[in-house]
């Protein structure tokens, strides 16, 4: 019973049971684990065993390379676990630092999830899902891509969030927060409008604005112009918008022409004003700001080439992909930079860790603040102007 015991756990002892130098068939061992070679596959795998010049191979060959080649990876573990790690107390404070950027950038990501969800009718469930799914996502696809998930690698098995419960705790309580406090931002500010801008006695019986009462306040209150104009951003070019009058902007908003604007309507221009405004355009870039940084050092760390370092920021936004199809709305992550600005953070990231390869004095908190000043300078330059900074396929033959 414990011969067989021993044959079902090691298919080698089975092999030469009487001496482990003795010759033993490669393609037979290989069998015996549930694996099938050729002939050809069958001499390879002699070529990386130690064996004689006469070409046979024993049971302490196989044991012989496979100590070596778990050596290897325990060394070479050894090595990734000082790589990008603090070597005196100034780069202690650029390690912490990108700590603390992570459980930003899963805060930021999660409030704009569970935002995005809350638009489209999601319960509080559904706004937690998908803002855990849009805070830890990216991440959770670079571990996987990495390897950073092998018991092998780092110790224990799982992606990030199942070892760093932080991480977790963080995405669901900002999901949480932001499903309760959301509603109540965007109903106070309605509140404001309807009483302090447009003024109760404005307002027609049902409640409902009409044209002379809306050019009044958009004369009187400037930001309430721009929060209206804000609101329909998203529906014209900015061109058509910057030429719109206070009337044009009414018209184009009484879409049924009664020549009044419902309560609902504005409350849903407010809440898009918010949406597509400078807040949140603002909490966005921090977010993708503390991807570009942790993303790639989380890729360095585990000794990826730097070619595919540099691409870990973009893979780290995939997080906006899944929150944008659990929401059924567009990807933003096709349209606007955040694919191109985490992208390019990351890639200065590298460049500068290349650099402090070849001796040239560009520690960690000099990379981290030159990769965040590379994304918040791509995004800000996109807003200021408009307009993506990266323009469609076919946009040009559009024009023309």
């Amino acid at each position: 019973m414990r011969q067989a015991l021993r044959t079902e756990i090691s298919p080698l002892s089975n092999a030469s049971s009487a001496r482990r130098d003795e010759p033993v068939d490669v393609g037979e061992v290989a069998k015996r684990l549930g694996i099938r070679l050729t002939q050809c596959e069958t001499e390879l795998l002699k070529t990386k065993l130690d064996v004689d010049k006469d070409g046979k191979v024993t049971c302490l060959d196989f044991t012989l390379a496979s100590k070596r080649s778990l050596e290897d990876r325990t060394i070479r573990e050894l090595c990734l676990q000082v790589i990008e790690q603090p070597a005196n107390r100034f780069a202690d404070y650029g390690s912490s630092f990108v700590k603390w950027m992570n459980l930003v950038g899963v805060a930021l990501f999660s409030v704009a999830g569970t935002q995005v969800a809350g638009d489209a009718d999601f319960n509080v469930i559904g706004c937690t899902l998908v803002g855990c799914i849009a805070g830890l996502g990216g991440r959770t696809v670079n571990n996987l891509l990495y390897g950073n998930s092998s018991p092998l690698t780092r110790g224990l098995p799982g992606v990030f969030w199942t070892r760093d419960r932080l991480s977790l705790g963080v995405a669901i309580a900002s999901s949480l927060v932001t499903f309760i406090v959301w509603p109540l931002y965007t109903a106070g500010m309605s509140d404001h409008i309807f009483n302090n801008v447009i003024g109760k006695s404005e307002l027609e019986d049902d409640g409902s604005v009409g044209e002379e009462a809306f050019v009044a306040a958009c004369e009187r209150d400037a930001d309430f112009e721009q929060a209206m104009r804000m609101g329909i951003k998203k529906k014209v070019s900015a061109k058509e918008l910057d030429s719109m009058s206070a009337r044009d902007l009414f018209n184009y908003i009484d879409l049924d022409n009664s020549g009044t604007i419902c309560a609902e309507e504005v409350t849903t221009l407010i809440q898009d004003r918010v949406r597509h405004g400078v807040e949140m355009y603002a909490i966005d870039t921090l977010a993708l700001a503390t991807n570009a940084v942790t993303a790639v050092h989380g890729a360095i760390s585990m000794g990826i080439h730097p070619l595919v370092a540099a691409t870990s920021g973009i893979t780290m936004s995939l997080g906006s992909i899944f929150r944008d199809l659990f929401c059924g709305r567009d990807l933003v992550v096709a349209s606007e930079s955040y694919a191109f600005a985490t992208g390019a953070g990351s890639t200065v990231y590298v460049i500068t860790r290349e650099m402090a390869l070849r001796g040239i004095a560009v520690i960690a908190p000099i990379r981290i603040s030159l990769a965040i000043a590379t994304t918040i300078g791509i995004r800000y330059w996109e807003y200021v102007n408009g307009e993506p900074l990266l323009s469609p396929m076919h946009a040009k033959h559009a024009k023309s």
